[in-house]
């Protein structure tokens, strides 16, 4: 980024070498034989080198600084130029036109007047200069000035130079007067007003252009600031304010950032939550306080499980990365497949995943779970490996009451679903290729679903489950061998997602 305060220094420059020419040419003192034109050039020369090392110690001693220190890194830079350019004068002063103390003096005191005004007004530049760049992320300097302190101490020292350029000024002109007693008491008197006038209209000019950049510094903050928390109301979280000050402005930005840094976090963790539980369930679990997000609450549900077939004896052989880029094109597909009915998956277990219907309160989730294992079968057919191997899937849905809450210590824990209905739901999926279905559900499925859907179904009777002291009766559909791409299929799966709300 090119540097815009760069001119305005050289402005700066000019408009010391202009003032000190001023003065020289108003200035009673013998210049050791000088042309007065002559001292301008000589009056410039300073200013001159000094731009030329100014350009070359920049780029290293202050853009190559965080944006949070390049401010104060400008300002000692500049000072410490002007200060040389102020001792280089003083020596001419003494050494080269051989005027006296308070001639010398006032020439070294305007060089750094200017110098200090325009040292802060470089340093206010370099901070609009950096509002573009990257926040700065390095920690404020506990010792840094608040603002209040900072316009303390500019407007004690600007007041601190009035009186000194002044004091100066009326001493050099009682020297007049008690050297030339030729000249008459008014014309000290015009001579002095004059020159107080002149003084008082640089300074005084020099400070309000120190305000004005000063208010254009602060109005940029402010907009940034409040453009920011509007960005943030309305769900940006992209930008950060740039801290760019060790003040309070600077920990207003701070504070900024942490707060949008926190509102990523939360917005990642909930997009992450959306991805496993139903909307209502992350609410909960977001809003949770500590130590209450592993109460439980109870559910009545449908509860599907699904698992490849022969799938575990099949990777053992294979690489671990295509067995990994299989498994998660095939989980995103069944993902997707669930949440289109109204489902959310809770967990992925090896090569299964866990499913469930009715979080939110729906009344018709074993309708929905069993147009979901429809809809997976037939994305199935899709589900194949890098040589072509194809697999059965199996799935067992039942209903009952289930208990949602987080499991696990207190470091680490996860949102699941317990209970007798989850068991035997997954006892289903396992007696699946047993009883030569794709689908087993359990008669509470079996009871809650429509007509058409029962038509899929065949009776299979009563089964004993292992964990089970009674039978549980069973149906089931799509059986093995069946062709998934059947048009009886393809009617009802398309029957099954137009069905009326």
């Amino acid at each position: 980024m090119t540097y815009p305060s760069r001119f305005q220094i050289y402005a700066y420059y000019l408009l010391s070498v202009l003032v000190l020419s001023i003065f020289a040419f108003r200035s009673a003192s013998d210049y050791n034989g000088y042309p007065k034109y002559y001292i301008i050039l000589l009056i410039a020369l300073p200013y001159f080198v000094s731009g030329i090392a100014r350009t070359c110690l920049e780029p290293a001693l202050v853009l190559n600084v965080s944006p949070l220190n390049r401010s104060r890194r400008q300002i000692y830079l500049d000072l410490g130029l002007f200060a040389l350019i102020a001792l280089v004068l003083l020596a001419f002063e003494f050494l080269v036109y051989r005027h006296p103390a308070n001639t010398a003096l006032k020439t070294c005191i305007w060089a750094l007047v200017i110098g200090y005004f325009a040292s802060i007004d470089s340093a206010l530049h370099r901070v609009r200069a950096s509002h573009d760049s990257q926040s700065d992320d390095a920690p404020l300097n506990s010792k840094a000035l608040p603002v209040s302190q900072k316009l303390s101490i500019f407007l004690s020292t600007t007041v601190l130079l009035i009186v000194t350029t002044m004091a100066i000024s009326a001493y050099g002109y009682i020297n007049i007067d008690a050297s030339l007693p030729a000249a008459t008491v008014s014309q000290i008197e015009q001579e002095f007003i004059v020159e107080t006038l002149f003084i008082l209209g640089i300074i005084t000019t020099l400070t309000t252009r120190v305000i004005v950049s000063y208010s254009a510094n602060l109005q940029r903050m402010f907009e940034t600031q409040i453009d920011t928390l509007k960005n943030v109301q309305e769900g940006e979280l992209d930008k950060h304010v740039p801290v760019l000050t060790q003040d309070e402005f600077g920990i207003i930005a701070q504070q900024t950032n942490l707060m949008i840094d926190q509102l990523r976090e939360k917005s990642r963790i909930q997009k992450t939550l959306e991805q496993v539980v139903s909307p209502d369930i992350m609410e909960r679990l977001l809003a949770a306080r500590e130590g209450n997000v592993s109460h439980a609450q109870e559910f009545d549900l449908a509860i599907l499980f699904c698992d490849l077939r022969e799938f575990t004896s099949y990777a053992e052989n294979k690489p671990p990365d295509e067995v990994i880029m299989f498994l998660n094109a095939y989980f995103t597909k069944l993902a997707d497949v669930v949440a289109e009915h109204n489902g959310i998956v809770n967990k992925f277990i090896g090569d299964a995943i866990l499913a469930v219907f009715g979080v939110d309160g729906d009344p018709d989730y074993a309708t929905n779970a069993v147009e979901a294992a429809l809809d997976i079968l037939m994305h199935s057919t899709s589900a194949v490996m890098r040589d072509g191997t194809r697999f059965d899937i199996g799935i067992g849905i039942n209903c009952g009451r289930a208990a949602a809450g987080t499991i696990g210590s207190s470091e680490r824990f996860e949102y699941t679903f317990i209970g007798d209905s989850v068991n035997i739901a997954s006892r289903l999926d396992g007696l699946s290729k047993r009883l030569g279905y794709r689908v087993v559900t359990s008669a509470g499925v079996y009871e809650r679903i429509p007509e058409r859907h029962k038509a899929m179904f065949t009776d299979l009777g009563s089964h004993n489950i292992r964990g089970k002291s009674q039978p549980v009766h069973l149906y089931g559909a799509m059986q093995e061998g069946e062709n998934l791409e059947d048009d009886n299929i393809l009617s009802y799966s398309a029957a099954a997602r137009s069905r009326p709300a």
